[in-house]
């Protein structure tokens, strides 16, 4: 705290710990009556793909779009980073799947995605290639079908490619501790793997965290382009599969380098298990058909 400048004169500062962190330490800190959030990062995070000069930068433009939280200070140097704090809730995973709360969450989508660029680019591809290299440099212990599940996702990727939307801001990390419903606008926090990106994985990234169904999917994909095509259904389930496996890997790389008290494994297992009951769906060959015709 003694190290942001614009506190050096408070006459009241107090700091008490938030919980729910899993490779950063958060605190709440009251300023002169005004409260604000402090993270410092945790080490190693650089190896699972964060940048924070791009996260300052991505943050500094989803600010402004009224979604992300005001930036106060930045030190990336330092893994400091001062937001105002938002006073909202989180919602549960039945809240978050009704579909006036889909219409609210896309909403937000909508005002990033259409909003200021962001700084890098992001791709699920390439971040679970880079995870794999971390993962095997650090020896984790990987399922025995790694290559297996790699095969597909490649196959995944080589239908998708002729159609991949032109890239816009997206935040890559839609899980529910980062919404935040202040009562008028779902906020959003944590822009770590914010870059320029395919909103259908956006999509499909909130889909996977709130275990949406094909029903859910389907009112997310009308709230957001207003009707559901077959090329647009096809993209979100073949990418709720790259998002699984996404998950697992994050973990593989965590339970290597990260010291935070998180099941690391069972978190991986979760989302291993989920990929191959997803890639198993007798609808796949359908969407890969749809989604190669689309291009």
């Amino acid at each position: 705290m003694a190290r942001v400048p614009i506190w050096r004169k408070a006459s009241s500062l107090t700091a008490s710990p938030i919980s729910g962190g899993i490779t950063n330490v958060n605190y709440r800190v009251e300023v002169d009556g005004e409260a604000f959030v402090v993270r410092i990062e945790g080490q190693g995070t650089e190896r699972l793909g964060i940048d924070r000069q791009r996260e300052y930068q991505c943050l500094v433009a989803a600010s402004r779009t009224g979604v992300g939280p005001e930036v106060v200070y930045c030190l990336p140097a330092g893994g400091i980073l001062v937001t105002r704090f938002i006073d909202g809730r989180n919602l549960s995973a039945e809240e978050m799947g009704r579909p006036e709360m889909i219409a609210r969450v896309v909403r937000s989508l909508h005002l990033y995605h259409t909003g200021p660029p962001f700084d890098g680019l992001f791709s699920p591809f390439r971040t679970l290639e880079d995870y794999l290299r971390v993962a095997r440099a650090h020896r984790a212990p990987l399922p025995g079908d790694t290559g297996w599940m790699f095969d597909r996702a490649a196959e995944i990727e080589a239908v998708l490619r002729p159609a991949w939307p032109a890239a816009l801001p997206c935040h890559n990390d839609l899980w529910g501790p980062n919404l935040i419903d202040d009562g008028t606008l779902v906020r959003i926090v944590d822009w770590e793997y914010a870059a320029m990106g395919n909103v259908y994985f956006d999509l499909a990234n909130f889909a996977i965290h709130h275990t949406f169904s094909d029903a859910q999917d389907e009112a997310l994909l009308r709230a957001y382009f207003g009707a559901v095509t077959d090329l647009s259904l096809a993209q979100l389930k073949l990418l709720k599969i790259i998002a699984e496996l996404r998950e697992g890997m994050w973990c593989m790389v965590g339970v290597g380098v990260s010291n935070a008290d998180f099941d690391f494994l069972g978190y991986a297992t979760t989302h291993f298990d989920r990929y191959h009951q997803a890639v198993d769906d007798a609808r796949v060959s359908r969407w890969m058909v749809q989604a190669a015709a689309g291009a």
